[in-house]
């Protein structure tokens, strides 16, 4: 059995060549028995990273994000969302630079080698350490370290998610000019989020805390800003163990609080958890197993 060193050395490499080759393809996303196709283009140039990512199946809708941004165009509401860009996902196969940290919390292993996407691979197993986490199963293409297959399994090692390239192509440059929206029109209204970030030391400037959270969870974001659906402030916080991610929001309920989520709800690896705490409404939401949603959501309380 290849050490657990040697499957952190690799996805390294994967994490590498993810952010800085040139690459286009289309993945398939199966998640609570639905199956979605995108199409993606990413390119790496002088200002970081470009990224751009089209629906094939369903809504139509794009994703434009580079370092600064992320703009979504959703033409069936004519409407373009535009925010300031996050850490991005764990797919297409961004790790944290320093996975030593997360061995506290998850183990590592090379299973052996594969085939994928007519692609001799090399597959690399995360396994968490507690219920309160998922695992990964990463299938890494051999000639240039892009991730090629990733499953999101539970404590059993049962995929509850599954997103895989169907097509892949790495290519020496990609024009600048492909990054500009297809989905154009004057009758567009565009949000653009107006809320401040507020640095995760600055403890003084957050009005609520999580009292109870998983082993290695912190704080890695805060904003309060105004959604566009509604007139309220919101509290969002962020929270990472450096693989997962669950957010916090926290709002002033509207008059009308029908249809509103209460206790646990779940679709596919996405699990939700809805209360109230002080007057206010607590929504909770992440990609981490059920257990989790519910810790958080019924530790939240007031920072003071």
């Amino acid at each position: 059995m290849a050490s657990a060193d040697a499957a952190r050395q690799w996805l390294q490499k994967m994490s590498h060549a993810v952010e800085t080759l040139n690459y286009e393809g289309t993945f398939v996303y199966l998640h609570a028995g639905h199956m979605d196709a995108m199409h993606i283009i990413h390119r790496y140039g002088p200002d970081g990273e470009q990224e751009r990512l089209v629906s094939l199946t369903g809504a139509a809708r794009e994703v434009i994000r580079n370092s600064h941004t992320v703009t979504c165009v959703l033409p069936d509401s004519k409407s373009v969302v535009v925010n300031k860009s996050l850490p991005r996902t764990p797919f297409p196969g961004v790790l944290p630079d320093n996975l030593e940290r997360l061995t506290h919390n998850y183990s590592f292993q090379v299973l052996g080698s594969d085939r994928m996407t007519g692609m001799a691979a090399r597959v690399i197993a995360i396994k968490p350490k507690d219920r309160f986490r998922y695992g990964h199963r990463l299938w890494l293409a051999k000639d240039n370290d892009l991730l090629l297959k990733s499953d999101l399994t539970d404590q059993h090692g049962v995929p509850v998610e599954q997103v895989m390239f169907t097509h892949l192509t790495v290519k020496d440059r990609i024009p600048e000019s492909v990054f500009k929206p297809k989905l154009k029109g004057k009758d567009f209204t565009w949000y653009r989020s107006s809320g401040a970030k507020v640095p995760a030391p600055a403890e003084k400037a957050i009005r609520w805390k999580v009292a109870e959270l998983p082993s290695g969870f912190r704080l890695v974001h805060h904003s309060r800003h105004r959604l566009p659906s509604g007139e309220n402030l919101v509290d969002h916080m962020v929270y990472s163990d450096g693989l997962a991610t669950v957010s916090v929001y926290i709002e002033k309920p509207d008059a009308d609080n029908r249809g509103r989520l209460q206790g646990v709800s779940s679709m596919g690896a996405l699990n939700a958890y809805g209360g109230m705490v002080d007057g206010y409404r607590i929504t909770v939401v992440g990609e981490v197993p059920e257990a989790t949603v519910k810790m958080i959501g019924r530790s939240v309380r007031r920072a003071h």
